[in-house]
């Protein structure tokens, strides 16, 4: 039989659970920063898998250690976790955070619950029987299959609209990471000169893949046909490719233009003479051959008639022209030095990279001319400060795949920037690409160590993007939330379903406990079948969920490129989410026994077989 609970054994086991979970805690944490700083770097589920272990050892000892189940010892045990992360986050309770310690209770606590439940049933525990007459009343009924199929539905729904939503995110985050760096360094102060020295020192800290420079500013860009507001991005194209994905995302031209914008001719004339597949030429120039039907015109090489025929003299203008004695002989006049004919100067412009919105802006083409005006110019007219201005040539088109990238974004190498701008050696900063994009924050901390902090500091993708992220997760746990609330509308059909289990089992019942049935023994068989039927509905939900999910990757949604950027409904299966998910739904079931079953425990055995 099962042992019962003192407040002795209470409160020396729970001691015990939160002081070996509080120490496995301590130990993971110091082998994940120190110890495990590799693996770390390559798999964002260690921190999880950790927990999860950690929740199997404090259930093994809890369950050897007491004769009855440990459910609220487990969960005090549990809460250990979350009381840990606030105090490392000094108890600041964010959106970031709260979905963190969400995640990371429910894994450690459901692996202690599992273990500690197939232990206490090993040892019998007085869960055998309950389980044998449990497993005898829940048989197939069109009430109970009803009732697994709303919980089933509810999970499903959980997943796929939870991967839909972790789909849009990691698409969103792909595009913004791909156009920017995964964290830069900026420092204090208008002279960043030593840039190459700090980007050495940075290259040697651990997580660190590639630095690059660059120069950022707002200007004015104008065409014959419009104008707009944009970023100017001054970079290496040798080391840009490195941390961005820049590379990969030009459409027309190349880089090497963007280096060597003399070359941009003889790009364009290439383009323009591409063999087409059948042979013809790509050029809309025709050559016309000679019409050898159409006799040439003949040209005499004598002139026809005399000058007394031409012209027509009175005597006095023969007379005169007689007269006129003829001129010196001055022997051979040698002829004249041609002038030598000096090239016209033409001012070599520099390349410029637009993305493929702004071009349907500006209405230009790879090889047109640009303006770009800045308002910050410390030259005075007559009239206050001269903005500067500079023309510049379209060296290629790129296409990120978002429009606020695509329409306000330009690219010009870093030397041309810092003419541009009269910057001299100055940059604005130092773009950095990491090994693991979730340790942003950790590997900016220690690139600041490397620094010795002031005048420097940095920034992280999610710190420069964090209003557009915090958006996202809001929506995120708010469709959660909802779709929680359609879980525990499943819930109920589980209560109703036991309520009219009790209803119908009302003579059994007297009858059990009139032969010795404790009331826990009976609640524990209706317990048990709720459960039971949350178990089956959650895992018939998790896989329709996987399945539709999988349905979505491989065929897909359609969706319009021109509005969404996307072409296909993105979706991602996050093992975390399913079983928070699973953990969530068996909750929810569990909860859903108590009242039928308290119901039936309190039955008197004179009630139900009064009628008899």
């Amino acid at each position: 039989m099962e042992k019962r609970r003192t407040w002795t054994s209470f409160g020396l086991t729970t001691l015990c659970g939160m002081a070996v979970t509080l120490g496995l805690l301590l130990a993971g944490e110091h082998l994940l920063r120190v110890g495990w700083q590799d693996v770390r770097s390559t798999s964002d589920s260690l921190p999880y898998i950790f927990l999860a272990g950690e929740g199997l050892i404090v259930g093994c000892m809890l369950g050897f250690l007491v004769g009855y189940y440990p459910s609220l010892e487990g969960l005090l045990s549990s809460l250990v976790i979350i009381v840990r992360l606030l105090i490392r986050d000094d108890f600041q309770i964010s959106l970031d955070n709260f979905v963190e310690l969400l995640l990371k209770f429910e894994v450690h606590f459901a692996a202690l619950y599992l273990v500690s439940f197939i232990l206490f049933l090993a040892r019998g525990g007085g869960l055998y029987y309950p389980f044998f007459v449990g497993m005898r009343y829940l048989r197939f009924k069109m009430i109970t299959a009803i009732s697994v199929a709303g919980v089933a539905l509810g999970v499903a729904a959980m997943v796929v609209v939870l991967s839909v939503m972790s789909g849009f995110e990691m698409d969103l985050k792909q595009k913004i990471v791909g156009t920017n760096a995964h964290g830069i360094v900026q420092k204090r102060g208008l002279d960043f000169s030593e840039w190459p020295m700090v980007i050495e020192k940075i290259r040697h800290v651990p997580g660190v893949i590639a630095a690059t420079p660059f120069i950022y500013n707002e200007v004015m860009i104008s065409s014959e046909y419009n104008i707009s507001g944009v970023f100017i991005k001054g970079i290496e194209p040798e080391t840009a490719g490195t941390v961005t994905n820049l590379h990969d995302s030009v459409e027309e031209g190349s880089l090497d233009l963007l280096i060597h914008p003399e070359k941009i001719d003889a790009y364009l004339d290439k383009k323009r003479n591409v063999t087409r597949p059948n042979g013809d030429l790509g050029s809309k120039t025709k050559v016309i051959p000679p019409n050898p039907a159409k006799p040439k015109a003949k040209v005499d090489s004598e002139p026809k008639g005399t000058i007394e025929e031409k012209v027509k003299l009175g005597e006095g203008a023969l007379e005169l022209i007689d007269s006129v004695p003829p001129p010196p002989d001055l022997g051979e006049v040698p002829p004249p030095e041609p002038f030598a004919i000096q090239p016209k100067k033409v001012k070599r412009l520099r390349g410029i990279f637009i993305g493929k919105e702004l071009k349907k802006i500006l209405k230009v083409r790879v090889g047109d001319q640009v303006n770009v005006v800045s308002p910050l110019s410390e030259e005075l007219g007559p009239t206050g400060p001269v903005p500067m201005a500079r023309s510049f040539r379209v060296a290629g088109v790129f296409a990120t795949g978002m429009y606020e990238y695509d329409a306000k974004s330009v690219y010009v190498t870093l030397e041309a920037a810092q003419d541009f701008f009269n910057m001299g050696d100055t940059i604005t900063g130092i773009g950095l690409k990491f090994h693991n994009l979730d340790q942003a924050k950790a590997i900016c901390a220690d690139i600041l160590a490397v620094l010795d902090g002031y005048p420097f500091f940095t920034r992280t993708w999610y710190q420069m993007n964090k209003n557009l992220f915090t958006a996202l997760k809001m929506e995120k746990i708010g469709m959660f939330i909802l779709v929680v609330i359609v879980t525990l509308v499943s819930a109920f059909g589980i209560i109703s379903t036991l309520i009219m289990l009790v209803w119908e089992k009302i003579k059994e019942i007297a009858i059990l406990k009139s032969m010795g049935s404790t009331g826990d023994v009976v609640m524990k068989i209706f317990m048990i079948e709720g459960i039971v039927i949350g178990m089956v509905g959650t895992g018939m939900g998790l896989l329709l969920g996987w399945g539709v999910c999988l349905l979505l990757q491989n065929y897909g949604l359609q969706l319009d490129p021109e509005v969404y950027y996307i072409q296909d409904l993105p979706v991602n299966m996050d093992a975390l989410e399913f079983m928070l998910i699973a953990g969530i739904a068996l909750h929810i079931s569990f909860i859903a026994t108590i009242y039928p079953s308290r119901r039936a425990s309190r039955l008197i055995p004179a009630e139900g077989l009064k009628y008899d």
